[in-house]
């Protein structure tokens, strides 16, 4: 598989500049998931992006808000499971000075950045009921004040918020505010896992091999059949991302210009898509908790590691050990 005559890379993988005829649609499954959400984009509705991990919603959400007509105004992420909970109030509503310890000056917050703009807002079922509740104030209001203020502020933001955790499961625990799902859930939008949109695996791969070589100086020109034919019946947990941060590996540890099956770290022992075995929990919270496990065991649960190989982040698989109840070997 050639790459010479890819594009030159868009900024599509990049945090400006998103559209959606920039991101890679072969599939017919993520094609009606762009034209839900191409839709949504012009109507100011708040929308609920819901898919596993790396799958591209913060992108779509990007998409959204260039397509609206708030995109000359700011686009503003926050990842709620990558904060701690003890500093989320004051990244979502900003600080005043002296509000703790470490605050020796005034903070603007996200939803004082997004003023007049988008708001997304990632993770949220990681979101504490604390928070919750402030957000949907500020939300149906319009209005918040920051952490050890008084002064109350106003916001006119549209909410796009995303999550891979199943909300009904947390509504029924009592750990999501029910008053709140339904406020973000005017529109709710399904992204697909990358294991069933084979077809963009490909033009995903040469994308992201001419984003490595512009970026780090390498030479591949091709990638081997045998090599494409592994990464079509990987499971692809960690979904895009996990794609993506294969082939910058295999990029860079390809000896030529092209890469070998030998250059690709897939995690071993994974059942691939076309060997699965009847009889196992086929739920996609169980294939994921088996995978990450299998990963774990594979890099001696070097957590480091682990998250370059599916893709993720380090709080992400740390919480995902949490949610599974993983236990590493005595």
């Amino acid at each position: 598989m050639s790459v010479q005559d890819q594009p030159t890379i868009t900024s599509a993988y990049r945090s400006v500049g998103v559209t959606f005829e920039s991101l890679v649609c072969n599939s017919d499954v993520f094609q009606e998931t762009l034209r839900l959400a191409a839709n949504a984009a012009t109507k100011d509705v708040a929308i609920l992006l819901l898919g596993e991990t790396g799958t591209g919603k913060n992108l779509i959400a990007q998409a959204i808000h260039n397509a609206s007509r708030r995109h000359n105004k700011p686009f503003v992420s926050v990842n709620c499971s990558a904060i701690p909970d003890s500093l989320l109030e004051a990244e979502l509503f900003g600080s005043e000075k002296g509000a703790y310890t470490s605050s020796d000056k005034l903070r603007r917050g996200k939803f004082e950045l997004a003023d007049g703009g988008t708001l997304f807002l990632d993770e949220i079922g990681d979101m504490t009921p604390v928070a919750q509740a402030k957000v949907l104030r500020a939300f149906e209001y319009k209005q918040f004040e920051r952490v050890g203020g008084e002064q109350t502020l106003h916001t006119d933001v549209r909410i796009i918020a995303a999550t891979n955790r199943p909300l009904d499961q947390l509504l029924n625990d009592g750990r999501f505010r029910e008053d709140l799902f339904y406020r973000m859930n005017e529109f709710s939008i399904e992204v697909p896992p990358l294991r069933q949109r084979l077809a963009e695996i490909e033009p995903l791969t040469q994308r992201f091999i001419k984003e490595c070589n512009e970026r780090f100086g390498s030479h591949i020109k091709s990638i081997e059949p045998a090599a494409m034919k592994r990464m079509m019946t990987h499971t692809w947990p960690g979904n895009v991302r996990e794609l993506r941060a294969v082939i910058k590996r295999a990029s860079v540890a390809a000896p030529g210009d092209q890469i070998r099956s030998d250059d690709l770290r897939l995690a071993v022992g994974v059942t691939p898509t076309d060997q699965i075995v009847p009889g196992n929990d086929l739920s996609i919270s169980a294939m994921e908790a088996r995978h990450i496990e299998q990963v774990l065991k594979k890099t001696g649960w070097n957590k480091k590691e682990t998250s370059a190989l599916l893709g993720v982040s380090r709080p992400t698989l740390d919480r995902k050990i949490t949610e599974y109840n993983l236990k590493k070997p005595e």
